[in-house]
């Protein structure tokens, strides 16, 4: 690990995805009835449509993580209305963040933030952005395959009340 920095080196990190599940927030961006998907452009889930998300940092508080990845790969400012949490999902991936062959589980904390308005992803995050009617259960846009664990909140946010 490096000091000044307080983060590990990729192989350390590689290192512990391939011990321990880590922990993240995912933003359930919902608006009219749409949810905000992007298409990843890292690993894991590279190229398939995907709710924002990241990391929770050791030390970091839930809510601070919210407003991190919020800031970090959204165009609009962090709502004041406080999100709802939506549930806690368990996603497992055949590789990492480097596209190596080290598998990587996550315990997701999903977050649902009803949004009024324009807003868009950030491009360093995501390559591009698509309001998918969550009732219409779509499972693929512009010829690329809605990720199973966004579909997965797709599906839970058709059967949750409004």
């Amino acid at each position: 690990m490096s000091v000044e920095t307080g983060y590990l080196s990729a192989a350390g990190f590689r290192h512990a995805i391939a011990s321990v599940p880590l922990v993240s927030v995912d933003l359930l961006i919902v608006r009219d009835h749409h949810i905000l998907l992007g298409r990843r452009r890292d690993e894991p889930a590279r190229d398939t449509w995907f709710v924002p998300g990241g990391r929770i940092r050791r030390g970091e508080s839930i809510g601070n993580a919210l407003r991190r990845v919020w800031n970090n790969e959204i165009e609009r400012a962090f709502p004041e209305r406080e999100p709802r949490l939506e549930g806690v999902y368990e996603h497992q991936y055949d590789c990492a963040f480097d596209g190596s062959d080290v598998a990587t589980h996550y315990v997701v904390l999903a977050h649902r933030f009803d949004v009024d308005g324009e807003l868009s992803l950030r491009a360093s995050s995501h390559g591009d952005c698509w309001w998918a009617p969550i009732a219409a259960l779509p499972d693929t846009h512009k010829g690329m395959a809605v990720h199973p664990n966004a579909f997965a909140y797709l599906v839970a946010l058709a059967k949750a009340p409004d």
